[in-house]
């Protein structure tokens, strides 16, 4: 699908677009053994924010003590535990002192012992060029 951008979002239709509704429809039977496509048409539209490389922002706020886990557009869920524990050790950390934007915190995960540099998610983070622009990452 091509992307489109939403000039204003405050004035977002969020009626369904037949065409569109039907091309999901139809990738669902196409992927669902004996799913058959529905007589009425019923679902939702809206829209989701994202950074300018579509990476997910994990970090601190510029306001003490605030944090965020934004811009997954929900495509994530399954790194919910992992983002969980980078989290908990970011705020920890920072609320320890550390100086998380001079040096970026990494995290040792628990399974396969690599190491992720929290940096890589850091709200002032340059924008990854390698990214594919999507939430297929």
């Amino acid at each position: 699908d091509t992307k489109e951008w939403i000039k204003d979002p405050g004035h977002f239709d969020r009626k369904l677009d037949h065409d569109q509704w039907l091309a999901q429809v139809c990738r669902i039977v196409r992927k669902m053994k004996g799913t058959q496509i529905p007589k009425d048409k019923v679902g939702f539209a809206d829209l989701y924010d994202v950074s300018d490389d579509w990476i997910p922002i994990y970090d601190k706020s510029d306001l003490n003590g605030f944090y965020m886990a934004i811009g997954t557009s929900g495509n994530q869920f399954k790194t919910a535990p992992v983002v969980g524990l980078c989290m908990a050790k970011l705020i920890d950390q920072c609320e320890k002192g550390y100086e998380h934007d001079h040096e970026p915190i990494e995290v040792i995960v628990p399974y396969t012992k690599q190491t992720l540099n929290m940096g890589q998610y850091a709200r002032n983070r340059s924008i990854h060029n390698e990214s594919s622009l999507s939430v297929y990452g």
